[in-house]
């Protein structure tokens, strides 16, 4: 699908007396920050002298973090991405100096030296003052016609007057040149249908500090937990770690010490009911420098493969170059298990086959827990499991390329959000030393996965976890399952662009259609002028949303770069 591009006519105001040039940015988490960061940047290089004003809207206090990324959170939450692959700078790279412009690292060894390690999984909350000193030093870089304003309000509704947008808080109603709508997961809310529940469900885990309190939760509960994933470990982080517990690892074994305020128990329940594995902890897990040539030639190949009017063919197409990636990575690094590659590749295919047709019992799912996290930590040889997540994973890059922007044929989209979500328990897990944690709080007696693909039956003032046949009383029900990147909240503005036609969903993939300025395409086919959405909200459309690398995406710098193109026109 080729890309669209964006009409741009010059603006007729005159060249004296001009009114300021408007730019509301609706939500500064780190891709709101990133973008603010590119237009800095590009205002910097312009010939422009025009006044231009920025007011960023973010309920937030501390803009560039977002919730998620909050200092104010507790350091058990701790992050699922590497610090040495984090770097707010990474787009002018040679062009600013480190001391001033560090990267994670380099922010990690001035002020948390014991926790700069490239390869470690720091706490969320530290990662969110190097995202707030980021944000700083934005706005240090900001030239003397430019100036910035944050308002800790939330946009409630948007207007289109002719080439223009009016937004509206409860606080306010301006007009601006141009607006970007970056509001990532939209704050902290629940995935589940009825929002309206008793005090025994509590419908979303974050912030922990708020929803998982004794108050809500006291101290000796049984609490079922719906969703198995990376929100099911913070929870039960919180439960624990966060109730006095503590935690010690001898060897690679990790242990769990009560401090007696923690819940009884904590009964996990999913669709699927199958786990999310580790990532390879790269300090112990010792690989093959070979393996770097392996994941380059899969992801070349995947770059030049054909491609049909159509789209792609994931299963065709994408899938064999996948499957065969892997098999290689798995001849290196196991040999002696796996000789050859063509027997391989179709035992990785008939492996993953079954694997997503599975139901495992609790003690399958604890025994294939234990294995992986052996794997991850070098004491048992790579498997299956391993070869498909990390082969996943390091040909992820290409796959954004080529699927992003239609890349991929509507009629395949089923096939591939199927994988995805396969993938994110295979190749998009925890750190290995969470997955420790939750085996030690497992045999802690802590963790209980007899009901791994139950469901909770609500009766008066009971909770009740069942299945087939079995069940056990509950005290509590959290819901530790995020929302879906297009289940937007019933006041988002972006429901109302959607609703207003100013925007449309990409056909098959779901989410919002933009260009690769993230300028949104309307229900016409129209680029909408002066509007912007980056991050989360067009996830299908572009691939890869949930991330704090900078590489995989150029929305940013280009959006950027036509806000500048229409200052200078007008």
């Amino acid at each position: 699908m080729p890309d669209l591009i964006e009409q741009q006519g010059p603006l007729t105001a005159p060249a004296s007396k001009r009114e300021p040039f408007r730019i509301a940015l609706a939500g500064c988490g780190p891709k709101g920050m990133y973008c603010l960061e590119r237009l800095i940047q590009r205002l910097n290089q312009s010939d422009s002298r025009d006044e231009i004003q920025i007011i960023i809207f973010d309920p937030e206090n501390v803009p560039g973090a977002g919730p998620v990324y909050h200092p104010d959170q507790p350091h058990y939450l701790r992050m699922n991405y590497a610090s040495g692959l984090i770097d707010t700078w990474s787009e002018s790279p040679g062009s600013r100096e480190k001391d001033e412009y560090p990267d994670l690292v380099h922010w990690l060894q001035r002020h948390y030296p014991e926790m700069a390690d490239p390869n470690g999984f720091i706490p969320r909350a530290v990662t969110g003052e190097y995202l707030a000193d980021c944000y700083k030093k934005i706005l240090q870089c900001c030239p003397a016609s430019c100036s910035i304003e944050h308002r800790q309000q939330k946009v409630i509704d948007i207007q289109r007057i002719e080439h223009r947008w009016m937004l509206k808080t409860n606080a306010s109603a301006e007009i601006y040149d141009e607006v970007l709508i970056s509001i990532g997961h939209e704050g902290w809310r629940s995935a589940a249908d009825n929002q309206d529940q008793p005090e025994t469900v509590i419908p979303h885990v974050f912030p922990v500090t708020e929803m998982l309190t004794y108050g809500r939760i006291p101290a000796g509960s049984r609490v079922a937990v719906r969703g198995f994933a990376l929100t099911f470990i913070d929870a039960c982080l919180a439960l624990t770690e966060g109730r006095g517990g503590s935690f010690s690892c001898q060897q690679g074994e990790w242990k769990y010490q009560r401090s007696g305020n923690e819940v009884d128990c904590i009964l996990p329940f999913s669709r699927s009911g199958r786990p999310m594995f580790p990532k390879p902890d790269k300090h112990r897990l010792s690989l093959p420098d070979q393996l770097e040539t392996i994941w380059e030639q899969g992801r070349s190949r995947l770059m030049h493969l054909d491609q049909p009017e159509q789209g792609l063919e994931f299963k065709s197409m994408i899938w064999p170059v996948i499957l065969q990636t892997a098999a290689k990575a798995l001849v290196l690094v196991n040999p002696e298990q796996f000789p050859e590659m063509k027997p391989t590749t179709k035992q990785l295919a008939h492996w993953y086959n079954q694997w997503t047709s599975s139901t495992c019992s609790g003690a399958e799912v604890f025994a294939l827990l234990k294995h992986a996290y052996h794997v991850a930590t070098g004491r048992e040889q790579p498997d299956e499991i391993w070869a498909v997540g990390e082969t996943f994973r390091q040909l992820y890059s290409a796959l954004v390329r080529r699927i992003s922007h239609g890349g991929l044929s509507v009629s395949s989209w089923h096939e591939f959000s199927e994988c995805a979500v396969e993938m994110e328990r295979l190749a998009f897990g925890p750190p290995a030393e969470n997955v420790g944690r939750m085996l030690a709080l497992i045999e802690a007696g802590l963790i209980n996965l007899d009901f791994l693909k139950g469901s909770v039956v609500q009766k008066e003032h009971t909770l009740k976890l069942t299945q087939q046949g079995r069940a056990i009383d509950v005290d509590r029900l959290v819901h530790a399952v995020i929302p879906h990147s297009q289940q937007f909240a019933k006041d988002s503005i972006l429901s109302k662009i959607i609703s207003a036609g100013w925007a449309r969903c990409i056909q098959g993939a779901g989410g919002i259609e933009v260009n690769r300025s993230g300028r949104p395409v309307a229900v016409t086919g129209e680029i909408m002028r002066g509007l912007a959405v980056i991050g989360r909200a067009t996830e299908g459309c572009v691939l890869g949303n949930d991330t704090l690398t900078r590489l995989l995406h150029k929305h940013p710098d280009q959006w950027a770069r036509s806000v500048c193109r229409r200052i200078q026109q007008r």
